[in-house]
C-alpha cells in the first residue's frame, strides 16, 4: 500500500520537461543582439525572466547597434545572432554558410509612410513632385512603387532626398520636405508633430480609415530573424533547441501578458516606455517558418538582386532550415522546401 508520505514526496520525483531533453553541447555562450522590440523581443522578454537559465543555457549578449552591424560581426565568423532576411542572403551570396533558423516577427508594419504637417493630399496623385526624407541602403522606396502600380500615379516624380531618420523627422516637422519615409518609432514621432500616417508595409490609411492589406497585396515584406551558421547547426543542435524553446516560452508569455512583461523589455532593451509601446504594438510576433516568411525571403532576394546589391539570386530553400525548430515546436513549421 502506498504511504500517505509517499504520495507527499512524489512530485519532487517528476522530471521537469526541460530537464528531459538532451543536454546543451554549449550552455554558454555568446549571442549577436539588438536592443531595437522589433529584433529582440522574445530575447529581453526571455532574458529577464531567466527563461535560457531554465532551458540549460546561459546567453550573453554582445549588442549591435543595428542588424546591419550583426551581418557584418558574422560576416567575420561570428556563429549566431539575431538579424533579417537580408542577412542571411547577403551573407549567403558571399558564400557564408549561415542560415535562418526561425522568424520572430512580421515587422512590416513598422516601416511606413507618414505626411509632414504641412502636406495634404486629396488624391494619391498628388503625391507626385512631393520631397521625400528616406535613409539609403534599404528597400523602403519599394513601397512608393507598389502603391504606384496598384493606385495609379507616377512614383518616379517623387523627389527622394537620403537623411537620417532623426534628420526626416525634423526636416519633416518644419516643412523643408512633405513625406517621411521611415521607420518606429519615427513614424510615430512626426504624428505627434502633426504628421498624418499614410501607409505601412501592411496597411494604408489615405482613405481616413485603416485597410489592412492581404498578405499578397502588401506594400513590403520584411521579417526579423534567428541567424545560425551551418557549423552550429550540424554541431550543437541540442544548445539551439534550447534557445528555440526559451524564445517560444517568452513569445507565449509576451502574448497573454504583455503589461507584465513591458518593464523587462524597457530594463533589457533601453528603451522608454511610450516609443517601446509604438514599435512592439507594431509588430507581428511569432517563433515561426510559415508563408510570410518566405514572402520575406524573396521579396528581398529580388530587390537585393535588381539593385546589384548580391551577384546571385538567393532561395529561401537554402536559406531557411527548419531542422532545428520542428524538432522544438513542429506546429510552428507550416512552411518546408517543396511545399
Amino acid at each position: 500500500m502506498i504511504s500517505r508520505r509517499l504520495l507527499l514526496a512524489a512530485p519532487a520525483l517528476i522530471i521537469p520537461p526541460t530537464l528531459a531533453h538532451a543536454a546543451p553541447e554549449e550552455k554558454e555562450f555568446e549571442f549577436l543582439g539588438v536592443r531595437d522590440p522589433q529584433l529582440g523581443m522574445q530575447l529581453a522578454v526571455a532574458e529577464h525572466f531567466g527563461l535560457f537559465r531554465e532551458e540549460g543555457v546561459n546567453l550573453t549578449f554582445r549588442w549591435q547597434p543595428s542588424g546591419g552591424d550583426v551581418l557584418t560581426v558574422m560576416g567575420s565568423g561570428f556563429p549566431i545572432g539575431v538579424g533579417s532576411q537580408l542577412g542571411q542572403i547577403a551573407l549567403a551570396a558571399q558564400n557564408m554558410p549561415v542560415k535562418i533558423l526561425t522568424g520572430l516577427a512580421d515587422i512590416s508594419d513598422t516601416q511606413g509612410i507618414v505626411l509632414g504637417p504641412h502636406c495634404r493630399i486629396s488624391n494619391i496623385k498628388e503625391l507626385e513632385g512631393k520631397r521625400v526624407a528616406f535613409t539609403q541602403g534599404n528597400n523602403s522606396p519599394l513601397m512608393f512603387a507598389k502603391l504606384a502600380e496598384r493606385f495609379g500615379f507616377d512614383h518616379t516624380k517623387l523627389q527622394m532626398i537620403p537623411m537620417a531618420p532623426s534628420e526626416g523627422v525634423i526636416a519633416a516637422s518644419k516643412g523643408d520636405v512633405d513625406i517621411l519615409l521611415s521607420w518606429q518609432p519615427f513614424l510615430h514621432r512626426l504624428t505627434t508633430m502633426g504628421g498624418t500616417l499614410f501607409a505601412t508595409g501592411g496597411a494604408h490609411y489615405f482613405t481616413g480609415r485603416k485597410v489592412v492589406l492581404p498578405e499578397a497585396e502588401k506594400l513590403l515584406y520584411s521579417h526579423s530573424v534567428i541567424l545560425a551558421n551551418e557549423s552550429w547547426i550540424q554541431g550543437k543542435p541540442n544548445t539551439l533547441q534550447a534557445l528555440l524553446r526559451a524564445l517560444i516560452k517568452a513569445d507565449a508569455r509576451f502574448k497573454v501578458d504583455r503589461a507584465g512583461c513591458m518593464p523587462g523589455l524597457q530594463r533589457v532593451l533601453r528603451i522608454g516606455p511610450e516609443p517601446l509601446r509604438v514599435m512592439t504594438e507594431a509588430n507581428r510576433y511569432g517563433v515561426l517558418i510559415d508563408r510570410p516568411l518566405v514572402n520575406s525571403y524573396r521579396f528581398t532576394n529580388d530587390w537585393a538582386v535588381g539593385i546589384k546589391r548580391i551577384p546571385t539570386p538567393q532561395t529561401p530553400e537554402s536559406g531557411i532550415t527548419p531542422v532545428v525548430l520542428e524538432k522544438v515546436a513542429p506546429d510552428n513549421v507550416t512552411w518546408r522546401a517543396g511545399a
